[in-house]
């Protein structure tokens, strides 16, 4: 009796001690706010376009005004003076008469038309005229062609077509085509041979000689520079052509001093037609 009392109580203490019925509490997920969360990233979407948009705005905004500063100041730009830019001359080669012929200078590489020794190109000479080294008539002067040794800066030949008498010791020039040249050892172009000649007026002449102006032409079918210089002898309107080939320096000049319009005229028609090998 007393055992079966001490089970029961046993299994008493037991229920007691395992409480199986008692609940197990688990913590509840929060809930997501998926629509909260959408309106979020809209609200980002539509920021960062307007943003964008914004900024494409100013910079297409900055582009062209910029655009239209440039071609402001390219319209009112003036260019200087003395920019060796290259302007095709467009001036015609003349047509020579058929009894002129050309003389070529070894030295120099180019070739001289020269017209022949006969009127209206010769002027015959009388002994009982007075002298006068300005006047051409009855001089005895015609076309011929020269050369020989004759520097000039940085040039050590010279080849020319004058319109002189085979006794004329005056110095006058009543016309004439002047090639300096030099061999171009350097190989080269006209606007280094440009520099070259401003470096060496500068070191070699002490400055006292100088390139006036100078302006990029195109002449003989040759990309060439018309430059005028100052100081010392010379005549700083007197124009001079400066120039290089594959084989040589040239500085080019043509003097016509005389009161005939004919001799003036032959003489540019002999230096339109130089040749340059």
């Amino acid at each position: 009796m007393e055992n079966q009392i001490n089970v029961g109580n046993q299994n008493t203490q037991q229920m007691g001690q395992n409480p199986v019925n008692q609940p197990v509490f688990t913590p509840e997920k929060p809930k997501t706010n998926y629509l909260l969360i959408g309106g979020i990233v809209l609200a980002c979407f539509v920021i960062f376009g307007f943003g964008g948009y914004y900024l494409g705005k100013q910079s297409s905004t900055y582009k062209s005004n910029l655009n239209n500063t440039q071609n402001q100041l390219s319209q009112t730009a003036t260019p200087e003076s003395n920019s060796p830019t290259t302007v095709p001359t467009n001036q015609p080669v003349s047509t020579l008469p058929s009894d002129w012929s050309y003389k070529d200078s070894g030295e120099c590489g180019v070739k001289f038309a020269i017209p022949p020794k006969t009127e209206p190109y010769y002027i015959p000479y009388d002994p009982n005229r007075q002298p006068s080294v300005t006047k051409d008539e009855e001089s005895g002067r015609y076309w011929q062609f020269r050369e020989g040794v004759n520097s000039l800066f940085q040039f050590t030949n010279l080849a020319t077509a004058i319109f002189a008498s085979d006794t004329e010791a005056s110095g006058y020039i009543s016309g004439a085509v002047n090639v300096y040249c030099a061999e171009n050892s350097d190989k080269y172009d006209s606007k280094q041979l440009l520099n070259q000649l401003n470096f060496f007026l500068a070191e070699g002449q002490g400055s006292v000689i100088k390139i006036k102006t100078f302006n990029g032409i195109t002449k003989w079918n040759l990309e060439a520079y018309e430059i005028t210089f100052e100081g010392g002898m010379f005549n700083s309107d007197q124009k001079y052509y400066l120039l290089a080939s594959p084989t040589n320096w040239y500085l080019i000049t043509k003097i016509s001093k005389s009161s005939s319009k004919f001799v003036q005229d032959t003489t540019n028609k002999i230096f339109d037609n130089l040749l340059f090998k």
